[in-house]
């Protein structure tokens, strides 16, 4: 699904990781806090998976849409106005219908503070249709979403069994680079992350910097291209707690 920082450009990097530390250490839970697009999670093995978001616009397309595919059949392109009615009035629409025009029609996928980009013209003069190609990427991921338990709740509120270890996968808010999570406290979070890991359980987490007691176990270059105007190079990473 289109998610601003969505992993799905490197999922197929990480996801072999994550497997091999489910598979390696007999987990039967994966869990993710921060599953945004659900890019991936939805390739990961695992007798139970969780995934979990504090954005409730996220987690309704998913609830709804996977056990009623044809709802996506009759969702139509919106226009400018349509768009910015919708996204101004909640009120008057169905929580996962405008989520779906918020998330597959925002240019960049940037649903809060974003503007429109369900279409766009091309340097050959022809208009590129943003708004069908992520529908059509959404229906072709919905099958693979069928089985995961969803929440809908902070990360801090999440509760984690004693009796078993949990492989806990984090992509939250980036501490640098990312304009939209500004409130986001990642001194707590990594906090968080040493609890959890001091309970028993594998935290992984996608980061560009880290604490120096987290080790990095993988790093690629991509590029990102949060604003309208330009692309930036950045290393993404993954860094594990005390590198266990």
């Amino acid at each position: 699904m289109k998610y601003i920082g969505s992993k799905s450009k490197i999922a197929a990097d990480i996801v072999p990781i994550l497997q091999k530390y489910i598979d390696d250490n007999g987990i039967i839970e994966y869990v993710e806090p921060f599953v945004g697009g659900f890019n991936v999670i939805d390739k990961i093995k695992c007798e139970n998976r969780l995934g979990n978001d504090i954005d409730p616009l996220v987690c309704e397309l998913v609830e709804v849409c996977r056990d009623n595919p044809e709802l996506l059949n009759d969702l139509k392109t919106p226009t400018r106005a349509e768009y910015y009615f919708i996204r101004d009035n909640p009120e008057k629409y169905a929580m996962w219908y405008r989520a779906a025009v918020l998330l597959f029609a925002s240019y960049n996928a940037r649903v809060y503070g974003g503007c429109y980009g369900a279409t766009a013209k091309t340097k050959d003069g022809k208009t590129r249709n943003y708004f069908e190609e992520s529908k059509a990427n959404f229906q072709r991921q919905l099958p693979n979403l069928r089985d995961i338990l969803i929440g809908c709740c902070d990360y801090r509120n999440m509760r984690f069994p004693m009796t078993r270890k949990v492989l806990i996968y984090c992509d939250p808010p980036y501490a640098s680079g990312i304009g939209y999570a500004k409130d986001f406290d990642t001194c707590v979070f990594w906090e968080w992350c040493r609890c959890r890991a001091a309970e028993g359980h594998i935290v992984i987490v996608s980061e560009y910097i880290a604490p120096p007691d987290f080790v990095c176990i993988w790093q690629k270059a991509v590029k990102t291209h949060l604003d309208n105007r330009a692309k930036h190079g950045r290393i993404e990473k993954l860094f594990i707690y005390g590198g266990t």
